[in-house]
């Protein structure tokens, strides 16, 4: 089969090449995919530069965790019914070394997940780590009727689902986003937005009087250590930050006393390692927004598999505002 791969971490036009390698057949328990779309996530480029934070030991690695297309074959245990059925598909480079970036993946059946009717593929291979960890950080701050939620990064792949799950729990949302383009994007999914920088904590108190409220109870956040102090200054007593991201330091100071103050709840939380149970529930729910049309989707960006090294180059520069993936 044709498939993108590396032999060593490094930087993607030096360490990406396109080629012939071997499918898998699926054994006990598992399936073996056609993959119509694969989608390419920031922690996919951090494994390939060697800077993630998972171990990559593996001699040979087809990169991405997420995508979507059609089961080709099943391996023993699994229902035959399944053949044919239309899945999105999420962690299949988890301790293994084939992703999705090739014309078939093989992955144990729980992690081809049925999509819904009327779905495309590409919203499919959109969804994975970041649908789930939108969903994951509004389980931790228990977004519901009465709370606000302020959002950073609302146009981002995570922060696009997750504003829109708490909306859909019942909070009010406001959204952080970058310029008039993305503000935007977001009102059309019926997202408020603020700006981000300078302005966002004028903008926010304005948004949190028009409710009568002194300040947020609960954040998601794609930066801690970047936007610490915009949330300390907009925290409500008791507020609960989520956070997925700390790129502009993975080492922050922490202001022990100013979060007491404040009585702040902090949950880090990373996709791969969410409890299974939580992991399967999030599945459910987020199947049920899919059938029910709940959802708007980001916009997919597409490259051809010989072009992944622009895909990667695309998510390491935030060249697109949505998603990138490559067509195998």
């Amino acid at each position: 089969m044709k498939a993108a791969f590396y032999e060593i971490p490094g930087a993607a036009q030096d360490v990406l090449r396109v080629g012939d390698v071997p499918p898998e057949s699926p054994g006990a328990g598992m399936v073996q995919v056609r993959v119509a779309v694969s989608g390419v996530n920031p922690s996919d480029v951090k494994t390939r530069t060697g800077s993630g934070a998972r171990a990559n030991p593996w001699p040979l690695t087809i990169p991405h965790q997420d995508g979507a297309g059609v089961i080709l074959q099943v391996g023993a245990g699994v229902d035959a019914g399944r053949v044919g059925q239309r899945v999105w598909l999420y962690e299949c480079q988890l301790g293994r070394p084939n992703g999705t970036a090739a014309e078939m993946v093989t992955v144990p059946e729980g992690l081809a997940v049925p999509l819904p009717d009327g779905v495309p593929l590409e919203v499919g291979a959109s969804l994975g780590v970041p649908a789930l960890t939108a969903w994951y950080c509004n389980e931790q701050i228990q977004a519901q009727a009465g709370r606000c939620v302020l959002v950073h990064g609302g146009v981002g792949a995570v922060g696009f689902y997750a504003a829109q799950m708490a909306r859909l729990r019942g909070a009010e949302v406001l959204a952080s986003v970058s310029n008039a383009d993305q503000a935007g994007i977001a009102q059309a999914a019926g997202i408020e937005t603020a700006p981000r920088g300078a302005d966002l904590n004028g903008a926010a108190r304005q948004w949190l009087a028009q409710r009568q409220r002194e300040g947020f109870d609960a954040f998601i956040d794609l930066d801690f250590a970047g936007n610490l102090s915009s949330n300390l200054a907009l925290a409500e007593n008791g507020a609960h930050i989520a956070t997925y991201a700390s790129d502009t330091d993975l080492q922050p100071a922490l202001p022990v006393r100013d979060l007491m103050r404040r009585n702040l709840r902090l949950s880090f939380l990373l996709v791969y390692t969410m409890p299974p149970v939580q992991k399967q529930k999030a599945i459910a729910q987020l199947n049920q927004w899919l059938a029910d049309g709940s959802l708007h989707h980001p916009q997919v960006h597409t490259y051809a598999l010989e072009d992944i090294a622009m895909a990667h180059q695309a998510v390491e520069t935030r060249r697109h505002v949505g998603k990138v993936a490559v067509l195998p």
